[in-house]
């Protein structure tokens, strides 16, 4: 009984995280000074951006995610990433997809 409960519980998560990755747009790591897209091919310069920001913190660590939702991509950072910075983030992402 309980390994027909864990498998399901096992194929229930991969599908929900498969479902998941196939919105991402892209991802973006963020570890110390380094920045690192690990799928997709984000906005240059919503790259740049985030290269200012390391650059200046250098202590950050985290990751960047471009969602699917509808016709639009919206942001989610990892709660990793300050509050200050995710903030910013979004901020510039806003400016920039409404021009």
């Amino acid at each position: 009984m309980f390994g027909i409960l864990a498998a399901t519980s096992a194929s229930l998560f991969a599908l929900l995280y498969l479902l998941r990755r196939r919105q991402e747009s892209f991802c973006i790591t963020i570890h110390g000074a380094h920045l690192k897209v690990k799928r997709g091919s984000p906005p240059q310069n919503l790259l740049s951006h985030c290269r200012q920001m390391v650059d200046d913190a250098r202590t950050l660590k985290g990751t960047i995610r471009g969602i699917r939702r509808g016709n639009e991509v919206v942001l989610m950072c990892s709660r990793s990433i300050p509050a200050s910075y995710r903030q910013d983030i979004r901020l510039f992402w806003q400016k920039q997809t409404r021009q």
